[in-house]
């Protein structure tokens, strides 16, 4: 029997949303991608409310908010979501070369790391340009290939291993933004 009892699943009411940035997600869902990954899954992608409170237990919310990229009525949630599309369409572009080459690893010392994947047949080249240190950026010189600024904690992809098509600590997305306003005529 198995059950979704596992302590952070949930949250307890009164208590904060769980939340993580669009530039945090997208540094995982490249990293796993970066490693030779071939099919992510995301938990939650899509919010939602489990109506009627039938689930869940005293004090358990059945909502299921996770500050996904969609919320439950299908709305966009920017920039998390426009970020996520920016990144998986920067991994289609390699998606030939990421399933059918082979993978060497450059490092430049502790932080950041250079995954070349190359397919011999074809000569092609798709790379991820990664800094796993939280503070310093960097500025890294591939010779032939050019030279790329590399923020803190970020992932750079480079379609044949030349061009950046997209750094995850670059969020690009439109920010939405609600604002409530007191609307004096209608509360007269």
């Amino acid at each position: 029997m198995f059950t979704e009892n596992w302590v952070g699943w949930f949250k307890k009411w009164g208590n904060k949303n769980p939340y993580r940035t669009a530039e945090d997600v997208a540094f995982s869902v490249a990293r796993f991608f970066q490693y030779g990954g071939v099919f992510n899954n995301y938990y939650m992608y899509h919010r939602g409310t489990n109506f009627g409170r039938t689930s869940g237990g005293p004090f358990i919310t059945t909502s299921y908010d996770y500050n996904a990229p969609l919320d439950e009525y299908g709305n966009l949630n920017q920039p998390k979501w426009g970020h996520l599309k920016q990144l998986h369409a920067s991994i289609k572009l390699g998606e030939k070369i990421l399933t059918n080459s082979t993978r060497s690893d450059q490092n430049f010392g502790g932080s950041v790391t250079l995954m070349k994947f190359f397919n011999p047949t074809t000569s092609e080249r798709f790379c991820f340009l990664s800094n796993t240190d939280g503070k310093n950026d960097v500025t890294i010189d591939l010779q032939e290939d050019g030279k790329y600024f590399v923020p803190a904690w970020s992932v750079s992809i480079l379609d044949r291993c030349n061009k950046e098509v997209y750094n995850i600590a670059k969020v690009n997305s439109q920010t939405s933004v609600f604002i409530k306003e007191k609307n004096e005529k209608e509360n007269a």
